[in-house]
């Protein structure tokens, strides 16, 4: 028997519509379904096993910011540079570079080149409580009157000083904020108050020192170090906000994953746009609302749960992915699992219905050439 499955020469089924039928189909039979690169499912061990955390989208305050980079110094009233008065020669060295001492310590002592038998001796103190900066002088070295034998500092608080190019110094508002890092601390963040902007513009960079004083209980901070600064020149209120640590994705495609249960089992990936951005808070401006929960803690682990490279659980195996699996034992949520067949339900509907259509067509061009033919006979 010879039957045509897409009566497409009988005349009553217009080429047209068989080609987009046939488009239709292809749509439908090929295209994967959206939900699966959307959702994120995992178990109850698993997410106590990636220690999420979430965070909701609410108001909060964008400062925008300058950018400088600087060094450390002693502030000039806490600096004290050691000296005699009188030339001699040192007999003991009380202290050693980077050492802590307190006020009226014994820091080093001279035998004078006073008339006396023997001759008489002078113990330099420490004027306050501090920290040797540096030693200049080592024991039995002979020294003059007036020459620098031990710097001292009291770092408890210090300035940052920050070269401000010349462009930006209008920008500066008096008594300005700044957070300032380290390079030898780079996940501590150090609050600074602008206390004077310098003189002179150096002509060689065209820069103007700014002195920032900056707290310093633990004495992180020491002379000389290279500093980064973030100077706040002005503050915005933006309606929603989220924790700069929950975005994900590259600059052009940020995205967030927003939790979709109470429990903490599925996610949902809400790509993004993004406003003004601060230090530890972005705006954001389209793709979320008011209220909804972002993961703000390890939400890269989302993203490779949904590859499969998920950490493993107790179980020694993955509850990552999408479409999860069965655990009855586990007590797993299995709704993800009814998703996916709700989509293959509809994906072998649509293709049943296209076929009945295409059969209800080429019934009715075959009927069609028979009563032709008994019409000529």
């Amino acid at each position: 028997m010879n039957t045509m499955f897409f009566p497409i020469k009988s005349g009553r089924f217009p080429n047209s519509l068989a080609h987009n039928l046939l488009a239709l189909m292809g749509m439908l039979l090929w295209s994967a379904p959206a939900y699966s690169n959307d959702i994120v499912q995992i178990s109850a061990e698993l997410r106590d096993v990636m220690g999420l955390a979430t965070a909701e989208v609410g108001p909060g305050v964008i400062p925008r910011t300058l950018s400088f980079v600087g060094r450390v110094e002693p502030i000039p009233e806490k600096r004290y540079f050691v000296s005699g008065r009188v030339a001699g020669r040192v007999t003991a060295l009380s202290v050693v570079e980077g050492q802590s001492v307190a006020s009226d310590d014994v820091l080093v002592e001279i035998e004078t080149l006073l008339p006396g038998n023997p001759p008489p001796k002078l113990s330099l103190r420490a004027p306050f409580a501090g920290i040797v900066c540096k030693v200049s002088v080592t024991q039995g070295q002979g020294v003059e009157a007036g020459q620098t034998l031990i710097e001292l500092a009291d770092l408890d608080e210090v300035f940052a000083r920050a070269q401000v190019f010349e462009s930006l110094i209008g920008e500066i508002p008096t008594a300005a904020k700044a957070r300032i890092r380290a390079e030898a601390y780079p996940k501590e963040s150090f609050a600074g108050t602008l206390e004077r902007l310098g003189g002179e513009v150096n002509p060689a960079n065209g820069a103007l020192p700014a002195w920032f004083r900056v707290a310093n209980p633990k004495h992180h901070l020491r002379p000389g170090m290279l500093t980064d600064f973030r100077v706040i020149t002005s503050e915005a209120n933006a309606s929603m906000t989220v924790p700069t640590s929950a975005l994900l994705g590259t600059a052009t495609s940020p995205f967030v994953y927003v939790g979709r249960d109470k429990e903490g089992l599925r996610y949902r990936r809400a790509p993004v746009e993004l406003g003004a951005r601060s230090e530890d808070r972005v705006e954001i401006l389209g793709g979320l609302k008011p209220g909804n929960l972002v993961v703000s803690v390890n939400a890269h682990l989302l993203g490779l749960s949904a590859s499969g490279d998920a950490p493993k659980d107790s179980h020694g195996h993955d509850h990552g992915g999408h479409e999860g699996h069965d655990h009855g034992d586990h007590g797993e949520d299995e709704g993800e699992g009814f998703q996916w067949n709700a989509y293959v339900v509809w994906w072998l509907a649509g293709g049943l219905g296209l076929s009945v259509l295409l059969n209800l067509f080429l019934l009715r061009g075959r009927r069609g050439r028979q009563i032709k033919t008994e019409e000529s006979s």
